[in-house]
């Protein structure tokens, strides 16, 4: 079983996303802001195998800043930047480990991406 961390600030988007990879045999750690995962990735190191993020998220980091802090300690890690800015997403997609899934998605497409990124 593959673990995921999902960073989404729209709690339904959220609450739809964990459930749908739970479904499918995922453990999934939620968190409504990047502030609070990367307090999570800090104290706990990073325990999964993928980390989806959204961009645009209050708090004093968001999206991008939380994919290039997880990046510069586990350059190795895949990630899957979700997002509607697709501009604000070049500035992360400099790397083979991240990609990126325009909102509005499929849950289709959730779940064959989270498939091949943690090789379920």
């Amino acid at each position: 079983m593959s673990s995921i961390i999902v960073v989404e600030d729209e709690q339904t988007i959220l609450m739809l996303m964990t459930d749908i990879l739970e479904m499918k045999g995922h453990e999934v750690r939620a968190f409504g802001e990047a502030d609070s995962a990367w307090n999570h990735i800090q104290m706990h190191g990073f325990n999964a195998d993928l980390l989806i993020t959204d961009l645009k998220m209050p708090g004093k980091i968001d999206g991008v800043e939380l994919v290039n802090r997880l990046h510069q300690v586990l350059p190795e890690i895949p990630i899957l930047v979700v997002s509607g800015y697709h501009v604000a997403a070049d500035t992360c997609m400099h790397d083979d480990h991240v990609h990126f899934l325009r909102k509005p998605f499929s849950l289709d497409q959730l779940n064959a991406i989270c498939d091949t990124l943690t090789h379920h």
